[in-house]
């Protein structure tokens, strides 16, 4: 009776396992529609990458849309990596006025000609980088974990140049102070010096990334040694590329295979086409001046906490808002939200279904596809639904599960030849007993 039990247990989970490829191929074609969208405005994947928030039900206030994100203040930004997307960008819909916009439309509309705007030949393919990053529960985040978390958490997505422009001044804004106190005393010790990392290593010595501190006084005095790290990411001209021959820009990337931002040179001043020559070369060759973070990242893999701090009070005056698909205005209230997660949170799009619904009274899920999509980038940063996407646990799970079957079905192969063999001696003691 063992022997037939154990068959049927065992196609049980064959089946069950079946069951769950057919579910992972399922899921993919789900994806297929949102993905062709790809990050046009239009989309609905769009709007949520542009964070547009929902309208509450129970709203009372700034024309019923408002919402409360308080609660961000009991947990830990965790940044999981980035992604360069590939999308069509008009060129000319972003530099016509929305007046005249709007009078072209109307007159346009009636002739049946197309404006400039509409024409598809007035634009280009562009790469766009795209940043994810979760919201942790502050005492479950940890640094070596890869994701920070693994439940109760919210995972989001934003624009790369959002993200860093947020990121970076609130790290001068938490730095200020430190680079205020040792200006003075590393301008003493690398003023005369030849060493091009001096002034890096003389703050780092007091625990601060030069990197993060000012490069001026805001009042067009710039400070000796400092790198203008608020241009960089920009994308802003490279001043020692001229004297070869080559003309370059400097912006950040995503490199490291998603798991880094850093700084590189680019050939054209859009940062879309990586050169071949990277600051170090300009540096060896020509003693240009160290670019920080091109090979380490500018933005911190470590849980950061979003409780607002002592040197974070201004923002608990700030006003935080997005819009929605009407354009009208989506209030937020952020009492004790440090800047850096109440501006990432705000320009978001949102996936909120693993966070504990009591700290979410809205969870909001519209980005949740979007994010699936994102994580099956191509390395030419198209998103392609109609394409098969191995998931290697399933892989594994239907591996393990055909290899048992081979042997389960091996193995009955030899109990029924052994049975045979057995009638046959059977047969034959009859016989000689007869």
């Amino acid at each position: 009776k063992a022997y037939h039990h154990t068959p049927i247990i065992t196609m049980k989970t064959i089946i069950a396992a079946t069951t769950l490829a057919t579910a992972v191929a399922a899921s993919q074609q789900g994806l297929e529609a949102i993905q062709k969208d790809g990050l046009s405005s239009d989309s609905a994947m769009g709007r949520h990458l542009l964070a547009n928030a929902r309208k509450l039900e129970d709203g009372n206030a700034y024309n019923n849309n408002y919402d409360d994100m308080s609660w961000v203040a009991g947990f830990s930004i965790k940044f999981l990596g980035c992604n360069t997307v590939t999308q069509w960008v008009n060129e000319n819909a972003d530099n016509e006025d929305d007046d005249n916009n709007n009078n072209n439309n109307n007159q346009n509309g009636d002739n049946g000609e197309m404006t400039a705007a509409m024409d598809p030949t007035n634009g280009k393919i562009e790469s766009v980088g795209l940043v994810r990053f979760r919201l942790c529960p502050r005492d479950h985040c940890f640094d070596h974990f890869a994701v920070g978390c693994s439940q109760h958490y919210g995972e989001y997505v934003v624009a790369m140049s959002t993200f860093l422009e947020t990121y970076l001044a609130y790290e001068k804004e938490m730095s200020e102070q430190g680079c205020e106190a040792y200006r003075e005393t590393c301008y003493t010790k690398c003023d005369q010096s030849n060493k091009a990392l001096c002034y890096y290593n003389c703050y780092k010595g007091y625990g601060i990334n030069a990197a993060f501190c000012a490069s001026n006084d805001g009042n067009g005095n710039y400070y000796d040694g400092m790198f203008d790290m608020d241009s960089a990411i920009q994308c802003t001209q490279y001043e020692y590329g001229g004297e070869d021959g080559y003309q370059h820009w400097l912006g950040p990337q995503c490199s490291g295979q998603g798991g880094v931002i850093t700084l590189g040179l680019f050939d054209d001043e859009d940062c879309q086409v990586a050169s071949d020559r990277q600051p170090v070369y300009y540096q060896k060759n020509y003693g240009a001046p160290v670019t920080p973070h091109t090979s380490d990242s500018i933005v911190s893999t470590n849980c950061m906490s979003c409780l607002a701090t002592d040197e974070d009070a201004a923002n608990q005056d700030a006003e935080y808002y997005n819009y929605d698909a009407d354009g009208n205005k989506n209030y937020y209230e952020s009492e004790n939200v440090n800047s850096l997660c109440a501006s990432a949170y705000v320009a978001a799009g949102k996936c909120e279904n693993q966070i504990d619904s009591s700290s979410v009274l809205y969870p909001e899920e519209g980005a949740c596809t979007y994010l699936e999509g994102v994580k099956r980038l191509k390395d030419d940063g198209i998103i392609r639904g109609n394409e098969t996407v191995t998931s290697k646990p399933a892989s594994i799970a239907i591996g393990f599960f055909t290899g048992a079957a081979c042997l389960l079905a091996g193995y009955v192969g030899y109990l029924k030849h052994k049975i045979q063999k057995s009638r046959v001696n059977l047969a034959g003691v009859t016989t000689s007993l007869a």
